[in-house]
């Protein structure tokens, strides 16, 4: 049986631990992926996978290190514990080639500015669960880091994922009030276009230019008193109700 790796100083364990940093997946276009989720995402979707950290009875991951072609590196608890993003870590760890944005896409998106990294991973779960791809825009976190890939729980790997919105498609703007109502796609939404929904900062929601440029404005209905709805929460109601609406009417989109 290969030694496990004990020092929290080893080259790869150090390596791998800046991936947590942004500087340093700009730098080196890697990020970090924890969890047997991602890491089998990852795998089976035929990412660049390089190295898999991994305790010493851990079966599954060295599978799927000789799946991806990577370097199984056998570790210590103390040091899976000191490599892992999070307090309370559940092995195996990876390090990834972080994937070419997209240049074009082919279905409905959901257009991304927001900042916290629970709120994009479940935007980008949500895309994949319905079919949508995803795009960012400046001042979106980044996509890519280890806690949103968390919070996606495979989703990155299930839909394209690219920068800025594709020419022609329509803007579908969430406000708090004053849209229409989602119902109301049948009526309003072109079946032949593409559509995105974009989804705003956290804090201030849409811009005003923005919401005005928008070529549709929607409203979640909301029962008196609920001032507004968490930009995930809103972000996904929206997207589930376009894929409801795209798969009355077809178009353009298709199943990936």
């Amino acid at each position: 049986m290969t030694e496990p790796v004990r020092s929290t100083r080893n080259p790869k364990v150090v390596g791998a631990g800046r991936l947590r940093r942004a500087r340093d997946r700009r730098a080196t276009g890697l990020t970090l992926l924890e969890g047997p989720i991602l890491v089998a995402e990852a795998v089976a979707a035929g990412a660049i996978v390089h190295d898999v950290f991994a305790l010493p009875d851990d079966a599954a991951a060295a599978a799927w290190a000789e799946a991806a072609g990577a370097r199984l590196v056998v570790v210590t608890r103390g040091v899976l514990d000191r490599l892992a993003p999070t307090e309370t870590p559940r092995g195996p760890i990876a390090t990834m080639t972080i994937p070419p944005a997209a240049a074009s896409h082919d279905r409905d998106v959901l257009e991304l500015a927001v900042a916290d990294p629970g709120n994009a991973g479940t935007l980008i779960r949500s895309a994949a669960a319905f079919g949508l791809d995803v795009v960012f825009s400046p001042g979106s976190v980044d996509l890519w880091s280890p806690k949103v890939l968390r919070a996606g729980a495979g989703g990155h790997f299930r839909v394209a994922i690219g920068e800025g919105l594709p020419t022609g498609v329509g803007r579908i703007a969430t406000v708090v009030n004053a849209g229409d109502d989602v119902d109301a796609f049948d009526r309003i939404l072109e079946p032949a276009r593409r559509w995105a929904v974009m989804v705003g900062p956290e804090a201030r929601g849409l811009a005003p230019d923005e919401v005005e440029a928008a070529d549709v404005r929607v409203t979640v209905p909301m029962r008196g008193g609920v001032e507004s709805l968490n930009a995930a929460v809103a972000g996904s109601i929206v997207a589930y109700e376009l894929a409801r609406w795209r798969n009355r009417v077809g178009g353009p989109s298709v199943e990936r």
